[in-house]
Parts: structure tokens; C-alpha cells; sequence
């Protein structure tokens, strides 16, 4: 009787394999991520230092600057070491981009009830906290729950803990805003430190791990 042996990676790990290499493992992804969320925390501040206004030209701009930062950042050090890898990607670019679509679309939504341009709901019957922090709960919820999807579908356990860390983060700056008075969404900003420093701690072994290839003589 002839037995078949399952190999142990098919095509779909094979491809989120790809994909986490190509896109995850120099962690500059990490660092982008983490300083989006810094800007998100400092946003209050430079709000009302510069009004509504200048202030999402400037928020804007800096967006830019990072985006540039990081694209001129991977061609110079990821691409020589990993090479140009073009693959169908589809499914994941599309919840990538939802998942940071509906991340910044919630932030802006707490942020617009925080400020009263938009009338909070309230719960009947519900006690005082969860009526003023009932739309942040379901912000936090969101984003975990994105995080963890995008997570399982690239393969990068540690997004899970992103999504935790954001969705808390911003739970947290807002309960700081309304019970004392905090004006700086100083967790959130601690959040995207703490990004940035698995990022680069990323890079620094990405670096070590893949040396630019030997030119042939």
C-alpha cells in the first residue's frame, strides 16, 4: 500500500513566506507604522499651535516626507539584498489598505467626537464611562480586530501585538483627554515609539542577515 507524504509548505505559505520577506522582514514597515502614530499623537498639539487648517497641510506634508523616506529607504537597502520580486499580491495589498484605511478613518472619527463636531451618542441606561468612551471601545475593537486579520493573512505574528498596543493606545489617550484634561495623546505617541524601535531593531538584523551580494570580477 502506497502511502503519499503532505509536503509541509504548499504554494499558500510559500507565498505569505514571500510576502513576509519582501514586505516585513527589513521592519521599515515598522518604522513608517510607528511614526504615523506618533504624528497621530502629537496632532492635538500641533493643532492648537497652528489651527485646523495648517495643521493637516502640515500633517499632510509630513506624511509625504515619511512615504519618500521610505520608498528612496527600501530601494537603497532592501532591494540590492533581497532583489526585485514581483508576485500576485492582491489579497493582502487590499487589506493592507483597508486595514490602514479604517485605522485612520476611527482615529479621525474619536478625534471628531472628542472635539464635539460630531454629537456623541449615548446608551440608555448605560453608567457615565461607557456613554462617553462607548465610541472609543469600538474604535480600539476595530483596529485589533483588522490587526489580527492582516496579521493572519501575512504571516507576521507581530502585528497581533501592534493591534493591541494601537487599539489600547488610543483607548487610553482618549479616557486621558476626557477624565484629566491631557491634551497630548501620550500613549498613542508611546505606542508608535515602541514601533519604531522593534523597526529598527529589524533592520539592524536584516542588514546583518542578508549582505549585499559579491560582485562578480
Amino acid at each position: 500500500m502506497s502511502t503519499q507524504t503532505k509536503p509541509l509548505f504548499g504554494p499558500r505559505e510559500a507565498e505569505r513566506d514571500v510576502i513576509r520577506l519582501v514586505r516585513f522582514e527589513d521592519g521599515l514597515w515598522d518604522i513608517l507604522l510607528g511614526c504615523v502614530f506618533i504624528l497621530l499623537g502629537v496632532y492635538p498639539v500641533t493643532r492648537r499651535l497652528l489651527g485646523p487648517t495648517w495643521n493637516l497641510v502640515a500633517f499632510l506634508a509630513a506624511m509625504c516626507l515619511l512615504l519618500a523616506a521610505f520608498v528612496i529607504t527600501r530601494r537603497v537597502y532592501s532591494v540590492p539584498r533581497l532583489g526585485l520580486v514581483r508576485f500576485r499580491q492582491r489579497r493582502l495589498t487590499t487589506i493592507t489598505r483597508l486595514a490602514l484605511l479604517v485605522v485612520l478613518l476611527s482615529l479621525v472619527l474619536a478625534t471628531a467626537f472628542i472635539v464635539k463636531v460630531v454629537p456623541h451618542p449615548t446608551l440608555a441606561g448605560a453608567p457615565d464611562w461607557l456613554n462617553r468612551l462607548a465610541v472609543d471601545i469600538l474604535v480600539s475593537a476595530v483596529i485589533i480586530g483588522f490587526f489580527t486579520v492582516l496579521a493572519h493573512v501575512a504571516g507576521v505574528p507581530r502585528l497581533h501585538l501592534y493591534g493591541w498596543l494601537i487599539g489600547l493606545g488610543a483607548l487610553a489617550s482618549t479616557a486621558l483627554m476626557v477624565y484629566a484634561g491631557l491634551t497630548f495623546n501620550l500613549p498613542l505617541a508611546l505606542v508608535g515609539g515602541v514601533i519604531i524601535l522593534v523597526g529598527i531593531g529589524r533592520f539592524a538584523g536584516f542588514l546583518r542577515r542578508y549582505p549585499l551580494p559579491a560582485e562578480e570580477g
